[in-house]
């Protein structure tokens, strides 16, 4: 094989032992910076095929066991992307492809059966297995990873929260906040519920410069008083669902918020923009603040909703508003092309253990700010993520340990 081909590893590298998300996103960062020809990724996504019941520990492990001797078998890279979803990565001849995605299903289908007789009515066999020539299809590949990686934050949130017993949110609660808003009216909701947070640069002297200021329905606020026990960011679809009100509230609130002069932001869904709440807020903001407001979606979000995105970011643009891409975790730095969305800033996420990882994604970041698209370290808990995003070139911060500084500063 190639020495153009870095994304492929030769199976004596890695025996049966799986790779994780980040290798997989190194890999196909290898490959896009030097093509070859033939390069497929191979998904296996459990999550998507088969109920959250039938999901077992010693079931997913059967199906890692397959897709790991079938990988090695073909000379594929294997890598564990979530808890139950894996991926394979290779170069593979037409026919090689469409044999080792054949043997895949059934080996799947196998295991599975064995497992739960009788459940092939219950298996979406054509989300099962799904394969992408990144020479054709890149974008497409780079979306689902990027899926991926919001599924295995979200695994990790639900992880941390498990030992608090809580439900998951359902319709009911989502009716207690518009029933809230509705009672209080904007001022009081804006007041008891909404915060904002300030994204800084640091100046020579080491002290912090105002740069952009998001706001935002804080989640913890507005669980004391209406769902405690909810645990609403392992609740799925209706967590969605719940974000999509949210959005609507923060519309029509907006422009009735003690807002700065200077640059704000708010986070928004794709399908958000194509509400009349969303219509109403672009008609009713001046144009001057309109220029001064930064609307930011997350990375997973665009990419799931893209053609509906490219609509959405034109609109946005004709109003001289900018976008920003928000929840880029530190495995799917580069993944995406940040330039092409039309994005003007990137949000990633700084957290335990991203240190290594970024380091890693130097290169990418450096790209990123040659296409012109301006990153900022969110999420920031400590004085080391101004260090490290200052190596590679970061100079905007936004998270707590931020707020913690500015209130010293102030006091």
């Amino acid at each position: 094989m190639s020495d153009a081909a870095h994304a492929v590893r030769a199976p004596g590298e890695r025996g049966q032992k799986p790779q994780d998300l980040r290798a997989l996103v190194q890999d196909m960062g290898k490959w896009r910076h030097a093509p070859e020809g033939g390069v497929n990724l191979i998904v296996v996504s459990v999550s998507s095929a088969l109920p959250e019941a039938k999901r077992t520990p010693m079931l997913v492990e059967q199906l890692a066991e397959g897709v790991g001797a079938l990988g090695e078998k073909r000379g594929c890279a294997f890598y564990q992307v979530t808890a139950c979803d894996m991926a394979l990565l290779g170069k593979l001849s037409e026919s090689a492809l469409i044999s080792t995605v054949r043997d895949l299903k059934v080996e799947m289908l196998r295991t599975i059966e064995r497992n739960f007789p009788g459940s092939f009515g219950t298996i979406d066999q054509s989300r099962l297995v799904l394969s992408y020539d990144l020479a054709h299809n890149y974008r497409s590949a780079a979306d689902r990873v990027a899926k991926f990686a919001e599924v295995a934050q979200r695994e990790t949130d639900t992880a941390e929260g498990a030992d608090r017993k809580l439900r998951a949110l359902t319709n009911a609660d989502i009716q207690k906040v518009l029933m809230a808003y509705q009672k209080f009216g904007t001022d009081k909701f804006v007041k008891a519920f909404v915060r904002h947070q300030e994204a800084v640069t640091k100046n020579g002297s080491g002290n912090l410069d105002p740069m952009m200021t998001e706001y935002y329905i804080s989640m913890d606020l507005i669980r004391k008083p209406l769902f405690v026990d909810v645990e609403m960011r392992g609740s799925g679809r209706v967590f969605h669902e719940f974000t999509l009100v949210l959005d609507q509230i923060m519309l029509q609130s907006f422009n009735k918020m003690p807002t700065s002069d200077g640059r704000c932001s708010m986070n928004l869904n794709v399908e958000s923009v194509f509400t009349e709440a969303f219509e109403n807020f672009i008609e009713d903001t001046p144009e001057n603040k309109l220029q001064k407001i930064v609307f930011e979606f997350r990375q997973a979000n665009i990419v799931e909703n893209f053609d509906e995105f490219q609509v959405a970011r034109g609109l946005i643009k004709s109003k001289g508003a900018t976008i920003a891409v928000d929840q880029i975790f530190p495995q799917t730095v580069g993944l995406v092309d940040l330039e092409y969305i039309g994005a003007t800033y990137a949000k990633i996420h700084w957290r335990t253990g991203a240190e290594e990882i970024l380091r890693e994604r130097t290169k990418a970041i450096k790209y990123m700010m040659e296409c012109n698209v301006t990153p900022l370290l969110i999420r920031v808990d400590s004085e080391r993520a101004f260090e490290i995003g200052a190596a590679m070139g970061i100079g905007i911060y936004q998270g707590f340990h931020v707020d913690e500084l500015i209130k010293l500063t102030s006091a």
